[in-house]
C-alpha cells in the first residue's frame, strides 16, 4: 500500500486534484482490464487529469509501459497487482436499460422514432461553447425518467442549454403543457425552431446567454427544469441555481448531470453542499446514466494535452451521473450576473 500512497500524494501535488491510494488502485485495475487510455478513464471513474498523471507516475516507477497507443502493466506491475490483490473490473449493469432503470416503450416509442430522424440533422458540437451531446437513446431515457417521477405531464418545463435537444424530445412526447429553452448557440435555437414549426411542437426557443440573469417572465414560472452545466462548483451553482430560479414552488424538480471525468469526490462533496444550501434535496443519483457521443474537437481540449498516449477516443468514454433534485421550503435560486471564468479548474479536461 505504501507505493499507492506515494503515487497518490505525488499525483495530487502535481495536479492539485485530490488523490487517494484508492484512486491509484482503481487506475491499475482499469489497466488490467484495458490498454486504452479513454477506457481507463471510464473504468477508473476518476478525473481525467488525475488518471493521466497517475499513469505517468506508474510509468516512472516501472509499473506500466506505453507501447504505441497501449498502456500495459510491466512484470513489476503484475507482481504488485498480485501482492495487493487488485482485481479487474466486472460490470453487472442491466443489459435491458443499460443501468438507467427506465426503458423507452409505450407512447414514448413512436416519439423516439421521430426523434432519431430529426437529430441526424442537428448542428455539430463546437468547442466555443464546450458542447457535447448524449446519445438519442439517452435523451429519451431522461424523458422516461422524468415521466416516471411525475415531473412532465401537464407541467411547464424549461431547458437551460440544449446540446441534447431535450426540448424537441420533450415536445415530441406530448407530455408537458409547455416547453421553453434558453440557449446561447443561435445555430441550435434556429434548428429547434425549424423542427418545432415542421412538427407543430410549439417550443418557446430563445437565444440567451446564461451568464446573464434570466428573462423576467421565466422566473418562478416552471414546474421542472433540465440543464447540463459545466463541471466546476461555481458553474454548478450558477446553472443549477438558474434552474431553481425558474421553479414555481416547493416540490418542483430539476435534472442535471455531474461527471466523475472532471470531478473528484471532494468536488462532489462541495457540489452537494451547494445544492443543500439552495434548499434542494437529492432524490436520485443514477451512475453513468448519461453517455456522450465523442465530439470532433478532442485535440483542442485540455485533456488531449494531458494524455500519455495520443489515440483518438473511439468508444464512448465521457459519462455522467444523473441527478434529480426537488425543492423544499426555503429554496432559493441564483440569478445574479456571472462574472469571470467559472468554467475551468484543476480537474477540467474538456475545455
Amino acid at each position: 500500500m505504501e507505493i499507492l500512497k506515494q503515487i497518490a500524494q505525488e499525483a495530487e501535488k502535481n495536479t492539485q486534484v485530490p488523490a487517494y491510494p484508492r484512486s491509484v488502485e482503481k487506475v491499475i485495475a482499469a489497466v488490467i482490464s484495458t490498454p486504452n487510455f479513454w477506457k481507463v478513464v471510464d473504468l477508473s471513474d476518476e478525473p481525467l487529469p488525475l488518471v493521466a498523471e497517475i499513469l505517468k507516475l506508474l510509468n516512472k516507477h516501472g509499473l506500466v509501459v506505453f507501447e504505441g497507443n497501449q498502456i500495459l502493466l510491466t512484470e513489476a506491475g503484475n507482481e504488485l497487482v498480485k501482492k495487493l490483490g487488485i482485481e479487474t473490473f466486472v460490470s453487472h449493469r442491466c443489459s435491458c436499460c443499460n443501468g438507467r432503470g427506465v426503458v423507452i416503450e409505450g407512447s414514448l416509442k413512436e416519439a423516439f422514432e421521430k426523434f432519431l430522424k430529426i437529430q441526424e440533422k442537428r448542428p455539430p458540437a463546437i468547442h466555443q461553447y464546450d458542447q457535447g451531446f448524449v446519445t438519442p437513446e439517452n435523451t429519451f431515457a431522461r424523458v422516461a425518467l422524468a415521466d416516471d417521477r411525475g415531473d412532465l405531464r401537464g407541467k411547464n418545463v424549461i431547458v437551460l442549454g440544449d446540446d441534447d435537444l431535450m426540448s424537441i424530445a420533450l415536445a415530441l412526447s406530448g407530455l408537458p403543457k409547455k416547453v421553453t429553452i434558453l440557449e446561447i448557440d443561435e445555430r441550435l435555437v434556429n434548428f429547434i425552431k425549424e423542427v418545432s414549426n415542421e412538427y407543430n411542437l410549439n417550443i418557446d426557443a430563445r437565444v440567451h446567454d446564461l451568464r446573464q440573469p434570466l428573462p423576467e417572465d421565466v422566473v418562478g414560472a416552471y414546474d421542472t427544469f433540465f440543464t447540463d452545466p459545466p463541471e466546476t462548483v461555481e458553474a454548478i451553482k450558477a446553472f443549477v441555481g438558474r434552474g431553481v430560479a425558474t421553479l414555481k414552488s416547493e416540490r418542483c424538480a430539476g435534472y442535471f448531470g455531474v461527471t466523475r471525468r472532471e470531478s473528484s469526490l471532494d468536488k462532489w462533496r462541495r457540489i452537494q453542499k451547494v445544492l443543500l444550501e439552495m434548499g434542494l434535496v437529492i432524490t436520485d443519483l443514477l451512475h453513468n446514466f448519461n453517455e456522450y457521443v465523442n465530439w470532433d474537437y478532442y485535440e483542442d481540449m485540455r485533456g488531449w494535452q494531458l494524455t500519455p498516449v495520443k489515440e483518438p477516443p473511439k468508444d464512448i468514454w465521457y459519462k455522467s451521473t444523473q441527478f434529480r433534485v426537488e425543492t423544499v421550503r426555503g429554496f432559493k435560486g441564483f440569478n445574479d450576473p456571472i462574472v469571470g471564468d467559472i468554467y475551468n479548474d484543476a480537474e477540467s479536461s474538456t475545455t
